[in-house]
């Protein structure tokens, strides 16, 4: 077992061997859609050169992106994620070549399925490396059109795709979604740090934001478009303008324009965020699985 950077010829590879768990991992796959450097392939033995040869991947620049299939546990009752039967290997083998391979580094955060990021933390903890925060999210997916909303919206109410031009009229609602959904508890959020997520959003990603009387009340995007899986984020309604099925109404709006491209919806909720979670699914998700997000020092 090694670890092996991918080359520019290796991708079509790692692209069709990270398909069925691809919605695990949207920000990974984004990455690798790319072609990016640093992508880090496991292999069972020191060379890639077919699809059976690969055992996961990751990605790492500060933050650890990762997709390792012999880690994930299904959820009750998902169909679509196949078995992974890698070849006999020893898991200790596996903790070893990481804890060597992240030594010294500089990890800011780790961001993927459960159980993956919890063998992550396993490792890092003998290498004295131990987050001071994490975020559990539930991972819903939605493959079909999304459901229509109980009640329309009103005359005075219309969902526009934002672009740059919109930045101002979003700051607000951006930072709030920052400090209640992203930040860990506690933690300062400076305008910089909306500023810097907000801009980028607005250049790389869809964006739509619900106007009501011409005042933006409500927003939601893409946050990273992978290869067949898109994922949505940044779902906020401003507190005064709640109960009117906004939030349904924009998440629609984006999951409908993602679906034309024969992309399907992945998204993460707060794990006791429970009006969010029934939220989506009277949207038409499913609960899929666990994800977690982890800051380090």
């Amino acid at each position: 077992m090694q670890i092996v950077t991918a080359t520019e010829n290796q991708f079509s590879l790692i692209e069709a061997f990270l398909a069925p768990y691809e919605y695990y991992c949207v920000q990974l796959a984004a990455i690798i859609r790319k072609k990016t450097e640093k992508i880090e392939v496991l292999v069972k033995n020191d060379s890639l050169e077919k699809g059976d040869d690969i055992l996961g991947l990751f990605y790492f620049d500060k933050i650890l992106l990762h997709c390792l299939p012999f880690a994930i546990k299904k959820a009750k009752g998902i169909i679509c994620l196949p078995d992974f039967r890698p070849p006999e290997f020893e898991l200790s083998d596996f903790e070893a070549l990481i804890a060597n391979y992240f030594k010294g580094s500089n990890v800011r955060c780790i961001s993927g399925e459960k159980n993956s990021t919890d063998l992550f933390l396993k490792i890092f903890k003998n290498l004295q490396l131990e987050p001071y925060y994490t975020n559990t999210y539930k991972l819903m997916t939605l493959y079909n059109q999304p459901f229509e909303p109980p009640e329309p919206l009103s005359c005075d109410d219309e969902i526009r795709r934002c672009y740059t031009q919109d930045y101002d009229s979003l700051f607000d609602l951006q930072k709030k979604y920052i400090i209640k959904e992203v930040a860990p508890a506690g933690k300062q959020v400076s305008d910089a740090e909306c500023a810097i997520s907000l801009k980028k959003i607005l250049k790389e990603q869809l964006c739509f934001a619900l106007f009501s009387d011409e005042e933006v009340v409500a927003k939601a995007n893409t946050n990273a478009i992978g290869i067949n899986w898109v994922q949505i984020g940044g779902v906020y309604t401003h507190p005064l303008y709640r109960r009117n099925y906004y939030a349904w109404n924009l998440v629609r709006a984006v999951c409908q324009r993602i679906l034309k491209t024969n992309r399907k919806v992945c998204l993460y909720v707060k794990e006791k965020n429970n009006p969010a979670h029934i939220l989506y699914q009277h949207i038409g998700f499913s609960e899929s699985g666990m994800y977690e997000i982890c800051y380090f020092n």
